[in-house]
């Protein structure tokens, strides 16, 4: 599929194959919209006839009637002229019901709404579940051609997040793909789709939540109350307001008077109806990008590098004040040897060991130092260990780690693992990979606040590296809330 796709952007071809598909709709609607049955079940026996009133025998005209038991079938057809038409039901001569429906300039008939039910239509909701799908299947090809060249890239978590809102639609869509209530009955489904989603998941995003707020106590406790424990703390409150956010501005806008957000026909029933259905699309939108942060985050945690590997880069951590490792940073070496014995048993290919961390105002010695003591003690040998030991933050952990590297193998690439703390190995991975680097983490394991704070942490982190694409996203959502609110209103109030 990617072959298929060449080089244009995900957006563009989702537009062009939108107004492909909509162009289709159009066309094929024009071809068979012209005439329109109508089926009404009817509980008496008498006889039933149908009856075009109010001059309206310009616009339409009957082409079959027939009633089959309790079921009465009208099939009218239009005519030269467009406009609005009544077709009366009697049974034996008196009033039975009335029906409107509307001829379009191009003859298409639709009923109670401009845009409303028409004949046809059914094939157009089939189409736009083929549409949902095909932009389905762009995302997970775009997804997996990007997995394949690294998986330490935010816009992953942003095809993820975008692949789960999909299919989220998608299903919707395709439950409602029976119902009968036209064109608008199609944009209603989409406009309240993602508020469903959001209303469906707010269970999970409670207890999510509340799991967030305890286990970031914990790490207030035990760590320290500073702004980066406190993220966690933060998003749960976050959480819990995107949830409830789309109810709670329906039902404030809702009690406006000048909005007059009660009466069917206003306006302020429709701004009111779009300002909710937005809101609900980001929240939904928001929580997918939270999900896709935790599923790329696992990802990168639990995964094995290949064993074919140069050099493994222990990233540095605080050290204690007598020079000895931290159980966190001890992990992370243990973790490295770790790997370093699996890879020989398996290709007996020996690796080089980087301990990488400068020395910090209140430590007696770097980190690479201290990390390079704790190897030899473990018995490796002086010559596969290259300590770097002037980087202050993750970033230079790799960029020093990086050219030391280069000098050694006199400027070629050299394949690289990477251990840390299992949290920490997307972040550490993409700040390499950004680099240059053919590099691979592999996590040691953590407490599980450090866990949860951390995937805060990466889903803040992309938001901000990803922001552009974001918020092209949430400007789409809602520019498509807009126009689907306008064509409700232009249907509901004006045309109609």
């Amino acid at each position: 599929m990617q072959r298929v796709f060449g080089k244009m952007s995900t957006a563009v071809w989702m537009a062009l194959l939108g107004v492909i598909f909509l162009a289709a709709g159009y066309l094929y609607l024009r071809s068979v919209g012209q005439e329109y049955e109508l089926i009404e079940t009817v509980r008496g026996k008498g006889e039933i006839s149908a009856v075009i009133e109010d001059d309206s025998d310009d616009v339409i005209e009957i082409a079959e009637t027939r009633r089959e038991g309790d079921r009465f079938t009208v099939r009218v057809r239009s005519k030269q002229e467009s406009g609005k038409a009544y077709l009366r039901l009697d049974e034996n001569g008196n009033y039975y019901s009335v029906l409107v429906l509307y001829v379009h300039k191009s003859g298409v008939i639709t009923r109670d709404e401009y845009f409303g039910d028409c004949k046809g239509i059914l094939a157009v909701r089939i189409g736009v579940c083929i549409y949902l799908a095909i932009l389905l299947g762009i995302l997970i090809a775009k997804l997996r051609s990007n997995m394949r060249r690294s998986l330490y890239q935010y816009r992953n978590i942003l095809y993820f997040g975008l692949i789960i809102f999909m299919t989220a639609v998608l299903l919707i869509q395709a439950l409602s793909v029976n119902s009968n209530n036209g064109i608008i009955g199609i944009l209603s489904i989409m406009m309240s789709t993602a508020e469903n989603f959001a209303i469906l998941t707010f269970p999970l995003i409670a207890i999510t939540a509340i799991l967030v707020t305890v286990s970031n106590i914990q790490l207030i406790r035990k760590e320290g109350r500073t702004w980066r424990n406190m993220l966690a703390c933060i998003l749960g409150i976050f959480l819990g307001i995107l949830a409830l956010l789309p109810s709670v501005s329906y039902r404030y806008l809702s009690e406006i008077k000048w909005l007059d957000a009660h009466r069917w026909t206003s306006v302020g029933r429709f701004v009111t109806e779009c300002i909710e259905h937005t809101c609900g699309s980001m929240a939904a939108y928001l929580e997918c990008v939270l999900i896709g942060t935790i599923i790329v985050s696992v990802l990168a945690a639990v995964r094995i590098p290949k064993f074919d590997k140069d050099y493994i880069l222990i990233h540095g951590s605080q050290i204690r004040k007598d020079g000895t490792l931290t159980k966190l940073l001890q992990s992370r070496a243990d973790r490295a040897v770790e790997f370093a014995q699996m890879q020989k048993a398996a290709t007996g290919k020996d690796i080089v060991f980087i301990p990488s961390g400068g020395k910090g105002s209140d430590e007696v010695m770097s980190e690479g130092d201290a990390i390079a003591g704790y190897l030899a003690s473990l018995g490796i040998p002086q010559e596969q260990i290259l300590v770097e030991n002037r980087s202050s933050d993750t970033a230079e952990n790799v960029v020093f780690s990086a050219n030391m590297i280069r000098e050694r193998e006199g400027g070629s690439d050299a394949k690289i693992a990477l251990a840390t703390t299992n949290y920490h190995v997307f972040r550490a991975c993409l700040i390499g990979a950004s680099k240059g680097l053919d590099i691979e983490g592999i996590g040691s394991r953590t407490k599980r606040y450090f866990w949860i704070n951390a995937f805060v942490r990466e889903f803040i982190a992309t938001i901000v590296s990803e922001r552009r694409r974001h918020l092209f996203v949430v400007g789409m959502l809602i520019v498509i809330n807009i126009v689907m609110s306008a064509m409700a209103y232009f249907s509901t109030s004006v045309l109609s």
